[in-house]
């Protein structure tokens, strides 16, 4: 398992090492928006004898727009629908709120 270098028994800010951990970047990216990076993230100093190992190469090279792409690709070979709604806003506020009226479109 990974040692991190956070010290988190220390209460001075700057004796306890955060810069030079990086565990919190793996778990901001478990919460990832796209699935395959939260599952990649995920997985990130679990693994043993039977996980696979990946080249990391194959993961550089995507791009924001190849995986927009990608998981657009698979939305239309889903083929479903999503009815959707839209209502134009009159303002930002509900009426009778004590804002109401202060701006409008």
């Amino acid at each position: 398992l990974l040692e991190d270098k956070y010290d988190h028994l220390t209460n001075k800010t700057a004796e306890c090492r955060a810069l030079e951990s990086s565990l919190w970047e793996i778990d901001s990216l478990e919460k990832h928006y796209h699935p395959t990076v939260a599952t990649f993230a995920k997985s990130f100093g679990r693994e043993d004898e039977k996980t696979p190992l990946y080249d990391l190469n194959e993961f550089t090279l995507h791009t924001y727009k190849s995986l927009f792409d990608q998981e657009n690709n698979e939305r239309k070979m889903k083929k479903s629908k999503v009815p959707l709604a839209f209502k134009e806003p009159t303002s930002l506020f509900v009426d009778g709120d004590v804002f109401d009226g202060l701006v409008s479109f």
